[in-house]
């Protein structure tokens, strides 16, 4: 029944890959293995029903070092005669986004919250602090679609600016799934942010260029825990429901035109909705975008950004439960020199974060906004999204691999040009 359920998570929540990697040889127990979905190793199957529930950590470090990426909707596994801690040798490819949520097991309910909370009080010495490097920032103070980006918008609830695995009810009221059909049934991968009531900013590699029968149907707004409907949280003796979900449907696609899955670059897309998202309920709220010329300049390696989530965790399983990190944010120029094999540029139109061991975004995360607090032209500090999970390494949270991710501050001209009212 346990992995009934596991397994269950992860064929309802997975990311869609655009490279298949099953049948590629690795290395388990010492002994010559090969890549396979995980449903199709007994040993290892045999192994997590062995372990119990919640999973222990050495198990989630086994998963996660046998880790081959993903498969559709599945993850691949190092399968051998025998099973070992001896991990596949990394390799960089599009759309294995990886998720992590540092040492705390998805599958209990309980959750485990942590306490080293950073401290963002720098990010106001930062504000001029202006990186060079980036190329092109559009002016768009004058652009005659501004007016269609909410005010009120990235509400810090509370003192949780950073920090936490498990997000709270109501923390992100942004972050939006996007459902799929498939060839068998329903598939919930991606993820998005509302930047207005009409639209939903994400990668344009989970809106186009789709593999196998994956048809993108609709967009889930106001999720939080996707095993249950309304979603509750019990603060203080006293219990918090959110609104019911809504599934909307889609009226269009709006991948970047230049974006393909061969460079890698312009990953970003807008959906505008049938249907406008209700922003009078507290699990509905916009994303602030970097539309001043001080945030979309701004300086941010050596900071932490945010991004959430319900991609894989460091188990290789997906999370049922909104999840989310804080990552460091690093130089394109580092970046570049970690990515050594040739297989990846990175374009100064993206941005890198993370390198820290067991913490990443992760597949299903792919689409996902990467945000840093900063001023807007509402009162007082808000969530600003920064980037839009792109891409990295094929395992998920290995240390010194950080991924990489589309800078929205480069398209925010893009952006403005193709929403309306």
């Amino acid at each position: 029944m346990l992995l009934k359920c596991l397994l269950c998570f992860v064929l309802t929540l997975l990311t869609i890959e655009c490279y298949q990697f099953e049948g590629e040889h690795c290395t388990a127990d010492s002994q010559p293995g090969t890549c396979k979905l995980l449903s199709q190793c007994p040993k290892l199957l045999e192994e997590i029903r062995r372990c119990g529930s919640p999973m222990p950590p050495h198990m989630r470090r086994r998963l996660q070092e046998l880790g081959c990426g993903f498969q559709l909707d599945e993850p691949l596994v190092c399968c051998g005669s025998s099973t070992s801690n001896t991990a596949k040798p990394i390799t960089s490819r599009p759309n294995s986004k990886p998720w992590s949520n540092e040492n705390q097991d998805p599958y209990n309910t309980g959750g485990n919250q942590d306490t080293n909370v950073d401290d963002t009080s720098n990010w106001d010495s930062n504000k001029n602090n202006v990186d060079n490097s980036i190329e092109r920032i559009p002016d768009v103070q004058n652009h005659r679609n501004l007016n269609l980006l909410p005010i009120e918008c990235g509400v810090i609830e509370g003192e949780r600016i950073f920090g936490g695995n498990r997000t709270r009810l109501f923390e992100m009221p942004w972050m939006v799934l996007l459902s799929y059909d498939s060839g068998r049934g329903t598939r919930l991968s991606c993820g998005g942010s509302l930047i207005t009531k009409w639209y939903v900013l994400t990668a344009a590699h989970c809106i186009s260029f789709l593999t196998g029968r994956l048809k993108l149907k609709a967009v889930i707004l106001g999720e939080y825990d996707v095993r249950s409907d309304p979603d509750c949280e019990r603060m203080e003796g006293q219990l918090f429901c959110a609104p019911k979900i809504r599934t909307v449907p889609i009226e269009t696609l709006i991948p970047h035109p230049d974006y393909s899955p061969q460079n890698l670059g312009d990953d970003i897309g807008l959906i505008r909705l049938a249907e406008p998202a209700d922003f009078s309920l507290d699990s509905m709220k916009p994303i602030c975008l970097p539309i001043s010329s001080a945030l979309q300049s701004e300086r941010l390696e050596g900071l932490n950004g945010v991004v959430a989530g319900w991609g894989a965790t460091e188990d290789g399983l997906q999370s049922p439960v909104l999840l989310s990190v804080d990552l460091p944010i690093i130089s394109n120029s580092e970046c570049q020199a970690i990515y050594t094999d040739g297989s990846i540029l990175i374009h100064n139109s993206q941005m890198c974060a993370g390198g820290i061991p067991d913490k990443d975004s992760c597949g299903g995360d792919s689409g996902g906004p990467l945000v840093y607090p900063g001023r807007t032209r509402a009162v007082g500090v808000r969530y600003v999204q920064r980037g839009i999970v792109s891409y990295g390494s094929k395992r998920c949270g290995v240390g010194g691999f950080p991924g990489v991710y589309t800078r929205v501050a480069n398209y925010m001209d893009w952006i403005l040009d193709n929403i309306r009212g």
